[in-house]
């Protein structure tokens, strides 16, 4: 009892003296000054301070509680102050911490590689440039600085929190030192990011490693976002076959756009009535997917979030972009509405043919370079598959085809052969019969897009309007009904290692 009443009494005579010392500055002097204050220290804290805005010392303990109950979270005090205060004003409220515990300056305790205090300056630094730092184009700079997926939605002084605790890199710099120096090339404002290339340069030079850290900005100059690529989930999809009618579906994540680097989720076996629960489950456990909502759009990718599904042939003419899920209102939605939703086929992504993987980079090559040019499926060419072939074989200069559904029947197999001759863009009405009226919506789509890469966006969004569509007409809507095959062959999942390096990803130059 005698140690819990001097613990208390300790803690009390310490919450007197700092709610003493905040009371006499000016900054706390009205409710919007106290709100203020709030807002800079609750980012470091990760919870909102509530304050009633009434009474100062009301207010004022309300703050220094806040931060004591948090490990460390003096510091995010002496921050706070520091802004809003200055240095001078900073120094002396940490005094009067230090001189409670009987030292004569508060010590810095040792967070990794970095001490408290130097934590505590690169706080300060990322608070003053809250308006200036976007969150997610620096999340997503960092990540690829880092080699890792990091989470989406966090501001700057969440992001340096949460980086923190990762381990150093293998060159010896913490992530929390890149993220400064990554987040000096995203402030537009010179003397702000001076000051934070600055505090990384410092530290690098006490650690001794400034020439690890001008080769980390050096490499930095040779790293390009690829625009086209988004955050992805790609679902494999594979039979078992072995006569339960089962599944096996392996879902990847790539969530930095503008690079691919997808990491593998937990794979389930299920069945094609389950997809929709499984492709959902994966969907809410990353929520990393999509930004959350109001976040404001990655710099590094223009295309949306999008599921791409990889396919066995017998199963893509199956509804994929029909699969319902949740929405966060309530309800159902087809998937198709929220993502763009894309066709892949599986054989071809594992084969190892050396034959159809240069085909296959070689038509994409042509796609991005010239756009698309579609070569149609048409009834007589049910009659003459051969002709079908060959012209694929014989001009390059097709990139794109239009069939009929692929249901088994006669174009099941014009859309093998079209994958085998490194088609890489196919679309078709799932119900059947392709006819004349439906086939001129799409060649409208086709002829809309400045370039191919948009492609996607223009699919997805005749999806969109079709899913909202009411009245008798709506579930005849082309764009509830099309399926649209768009495999990259730069985008690779779960393929043999041997695969995975830049003789299959990337395209000669004597190819292209």
């Amino acid at each position: 009892m005698d140690e819990f009443r001097r613990t208390s009494v300790v803690g009390a005579e310490l919450l007197f003296r700092l709610t003493e010392a905040l009371c006499a500055l000016p900054c706390l002097a009205s409710p919007a000054g106290r709100l203020q204050f709030a807002d800079l220290l609750s980012p470091g804290l990760r919870a909102r301070v509530p304050l009633r805005g009434v009474r100062l010392r009301e207010d004022v303990v309300t703050l220094v509680r806040a931060a004591l109950s948090e490990s460390g979270g003096e510091w995010q005090l002496f921050d706070a102050v520091r802004v809003l205060e200055g240095a001078e004003a900073a120094e002396a409220l940490e005094r009067e911490f230090a001189s409670w515990h009987g030292a004569s300056a508060p010590a810095p305790e040792v967070s990794g590689p970095l001490s408290q205090r130097e934590v505590s300056a690169a706080r300060t630094l990322l608070v003053q440039l809250a308006d200036w730092l976007p969150g997610t184009e620096l999340s997503d700079r960092l990540g690829t600085d880092l080699g890792i997926d990091l989470p989406t939605g966090l501001n700057a002084v969440q992001l340096f929190e949460y980086v923190l605790a990762l381990n150093v890199q293998p060159d010896g710099l913490p992530p929390a030192v890149l993220l400064m120096d990554v987040a000096a090339g995203t402030v537009r404002i010179s003397g702000r990011r001076a000051d934070l290339s600055r505090w990384s340069e410092e530290w690098a030079a006490r650690a001794g490693l400034r020439p690890q850290l001008e080769e980390r900005r050096a490499a930095r100059q040779y790293v390009r976002a690829d625009p086209s690529v988004p955050r992805c989930l790609v679902v494999v999809v594979e039979p078992t076959r072995d006569g339960t009618g089962d599944v096996v579906v392996r879902p990847w994540l790539n969530t930095v756009p503008g690079r691919w680097n997808p990491v593998p989720a937990e794979p389930v076996t299920t069945t094609l009535d389950g997809l929709g629960p499984a492709v959902e489950t994966v969907l809410r456990q990353l929520a990393r997917l999509s930004p959350p909502s109001g976040s404001p759009p990655s710099s590094r990718s223009a295309t949306s979030p999008c599921v791409e599904f990889v396919l066995p042939y017998d199963l893509l003419n199956h509804d994929m972009a029909g699969l319902t899920y949740r929405s966060p209102e309530g309800g159902s939605l087809p998937l198709g509405a929220a993502y763009g939703v894309h066709l892949r086929s599986l054989e071809r992504m594992r084969s190892d043919d050396a034959l159809v993987r240069r085909l296959w980079r070689a038509r994409w090559a042509a796609l991005e370079a010239n756009g698309v040019t579609v070569y149609d499926w048409r009834e007589d060419d049910e009659r003459r598959p051969h002709r079908w072939r060959a012209a694929l074989a014989c001009e390059h200069r097709y990139t794109a085809v239009v069939l009929d559904a692929p249901d088994r029947g006669p174009a099941s197999e014009a859309l093998r052969a079209a994958i085998a001759e490194g088609v890489g863009v196919a679309v078709w009405d799932r119900r059947g019969a392709f006819v004349d009226e439906r086939r001129e919506v799409v060649s409208a789509i086709f002829a809309s897009v400045p370039t191919a890469s948009q492609l996607p966006v223009s699919v997805q969004r005749l999806r969109r309007t079709a899913a909202t569509g009411t009245g008798t007409g709506g579930a005849s809507l082309l764009g509830r009904h099309l399926a649209f095959f768009w495999d990259d062959p730069n985008r690779l999942v779960d393929v043999p290692d041997n695969h995975s390096g830049a003789g299959f990803g990337t395209i000669d130059s004597e190819e292209r």
